[in-house]
């Protein structure tokens, strides 16, 4: 049947008309090109003046014309709204001002350069943030933007050019325009203009020829945007064939997986994962498994896994986080509870005589599709990974040693009073205590070290390491040996009724939660329920607005949050882009709270929800936001449901 043709099912007409549903939303064009130099400023101007001859209303927001006079010439004749002027380090930055756009509120904006990071202190990290609360406010975008500043295609340009790229743009947002124009010039050109001077100036020309400027580079990179304009043109059909009931192979989705680990190469994955599913038409999940291990994670750790999550976030991927101790045993069991068919992993630096978790996935998946992803394109970054201990992990050796030389010390002060057996037991304590607080590494260290030492101080002939008496000395590495493997065990066992306890508690706070909702009546209840079970989970202050016609309203808080002109703008901001926003986040990040939408479908919010934490950015780890947006969630779809079943009542 999966090969049958069929008509689109209601689900995906449904999806469709959420779509329409935003048309009061403005449209964004992008003009796209594989390298700088190929055009792309040059067309967008000519696509203005054609438009203001037709009579539509064109201004320019910000186009950078890089001094090139026959870009500049286009300028003419059309309006240039002033930018905005931000003053960083005693230099004159010139932004995208967003506000004197919206009150001009034009038919149609130029604003080049997507991919741009915006200066400290503006209301948006990027350019295309920008961009996007101008759609949002109705109006009508051309912008520009080359391949190698696509999100999912950092580390490919990366491999193709050594050039490592800073400034990216999310596929989800470029793959939504309603329309990419391709910008094309054969390599050959592109070279002349270069060596002509009209791509850089021309004391940069030559460092540029070097570093990117390539024939191979360049026929590498107009493939590449070859095939994302082929694909936005594709979903385009999809998207039309779906909406006009057409026949077609409506196949069911793949779903792909990718396993998530605190390190430098986890955004490389998330990429990986999402060109694959994107390629397949697959949904993605990306699943993080914490363990004991998280609790010792350093801040550069938890930056790799929350950026890495992040990423996942943008470019529309699911993100699922779970607890346990076996990470390949939890990733293995959740993507069979879910029906996920290919499975991505990094791929194995070095084998050795225990199987590598690669090993353990392809012998334990059965009937899914394992993935491995070479990792390793950055050599600063691999050599930075490659340090064999973590500080902790240091420190836990030497608390190891000095565990071994304390019962050293006592054994040799009561050497005199004390039989083989009774030191024994001396050596014993530290070795269990090791065990069980520092972990395997310093514990085995800990037992070799006290082997040696025992054999050295404590057995005949003394002060040498050779064994007389082999009775004696097995019967000391039995003891031990065994003393500590309990040891381990039963910190492995506390561990993971630790992270099991942990989880549970969310768990159980999400089921009262929706076992509470379930017999409400009111709004006024669904608000309260909200508040108490959010402050019951974190340490914050809140806020919740709803939509109430067309303006949100304050209907409930708690009592330390203060209501100020920021709290009602950034509010505002998220009602209308439909993100979180604010405090921990790109948006707003000067805001001093976190916010956060309360939606009841993909695309429709009736209201925000938002959280002072004090400053406290560490509430804000993935897991966490994941908890919150539930909550959210599942508020925003009892309140409608109450709002429906009020109004079939009235009327």
């Amino acid at each position: 049947m999966a090969d049958e043709d069929v008509r689109p099912s209601p689900e995906e007409l449904l999806e469709i008309a959420n779509k329409e549903e935003t048309s009061k939303r403005g449209k964004l064009t992008i003009y796209f090109g594989a390298a700088p130099g190929v055009g792309k400023t040059y067309s967008m101007l000519n696509d203005a003046h054609a438009r203001k001859s037709e009579g539509i209303d064109v201004v320019i927001g910000y186009v950078e014309t890089h001094k090139r006079p026959e870009t500049e010439a286009l300028l003419e004749g059309l309006e240039i709204i002033p930018p905005l002027i931000i003053d960083y380090k005693g230099i004159k930055l010139q932004e995208v001002d967003i506000e004197k756009i919206k009150e001009r509120k034009p038919q149609i904006v130029l604003i080049d350069e997507l991919a741009h990071s915006n200066a400290p202190g503006t209301k948006n990290m990027k350019r295309y943030q920008d961009v996007e609360e101008i759609l949002n406010a109705g109006i009508d975008v051309y912008t520009a933007m080359n391949v190698q500043h696509l999100e999912s295609l950092k580390d490919v340009v990366f491999q193709i050019t050594n050039v490592k790229v800073h400034e990216t743009v999310p596929d989800k947002f470029v793959m939504e325009a309603n329309e990419i124009k391709l910008v094309d010039l054969p390599p050959e050109e592109l070279l002349k203009r270069l060596q002509d001077g009209k791509v850089y100036v021309k004391d940069m020309a030559e460092q540029a020829v070097n570093k990117f400027f390539r024939p191979g580079n360049l026929l590498a990179l107009r493939q590449l945007a070859l095939r994302i304009v082929a694909d936005n043109v594709d979903e385009k059909m999809r998207n039309y064939m779906k909406a006009h009931a057409i026949a077609g192979p409506w196949v069911t989705k793949e779903r792909v997986l990718v396993g998530i680990f605190a390190s430098p190469y986890a955004e490389r994955l998330v990429r990986a994962t999402y060109r694959l599913a994107t390629e397949l038409g697959a949904e993605w999940i990306a699943l993080h498994v914490e363990t004991e291990k998280n609790q010792d994670f350093s801040a550069q750790e938890n930056k790799w896994l929350n950026d890495a999550l992040e990423l996942a976030r943008s470019l529309d991927g699911w993100v699922a986080w779970v607890k346990g101790n076996d990470v390949t045993r939890e990733i293995i069991n959740y993507a069979k509870s879910h029906n996920v068919n290919k499975i991505i992993i990094g791929k194995p630096k070095k084998t050795g005589l225990f199987h590598a978790i690669s090993d353990r996935f392809i012998f334990e998946a059965k009937g899914i599709d394992i993935y491995m992803i070479e990792t390793q394109t950055d050599t600063k970054s691999s050599e930075q990974s490659k340090h064999p201990f973590r500080i902790h992990g240091f420190l836990n050796y030497l608390l190891g040693i000095g565990g071994v030389m304390l019962a050293t010390g006592i054994s040799l002060l009561l050497r005199n009073y004390l039989t083989g057996f009774d030191m024994m037991f001396i050596f014993l304590i530290p070795l269990m205590l090791t065990a069980l607080y520092l972990g395997m590494g310093a514990s085995i260290f800990a037992i070799l070290l006290s082997i040696l030492t025992y054999d050295y101080l404590f057995t005949y002939p003394y002060f040498s390491f050779e064994i007389s008496d082999f009775n004696h000395l097995i019967s000391f590495i039995v003891y031990t040996s065994t003393v500590v493997i309990i040891s381990i065990l039963a910190s492995q066992l506390r561990k993971g009724i630790f992270l099991l306890k942990e989880s549970e508690s969310k768990s159980n706070a999400l089921y009262e939660f929706s076992r509470d909702l379930a017999t409400v009546e009111s709004v006024d209840n669904v608000l309260s329920l909200m508040v108490n079970h959010i402050k019951r989970l974190f340490d914050c202050e809140m806020a919740i607005f709803l939509l109430e016609g067309e303006e949100l309203s304050i209907v409930a808080k708690t009592e330390n949050f203060e209501i100020n002109a920021e709290s009602s703008g950034i509010a505002s901001w998220v009602l209308i882009n439909k993100k979180p926003a604010g405090f921990g986040t790109e948006m707003i990040s000067s805001a001093k709270a976190f916010c956060l939408p309360m939606m009841t479908s993909k695309d429709k919010v009736i209201g925000v929800i938002e959280l002072d934490f004090m400053g406290n950015k560490q509430i804000l780890t993935m897991e966490n936001i994941v908890v919150l947006e539930t909550i959210s969630h599942i508020g925003a779809m009892t309140i409608e449901r109450i709002k429906n079943i009020t109004n079939k009542i009235n009327a």
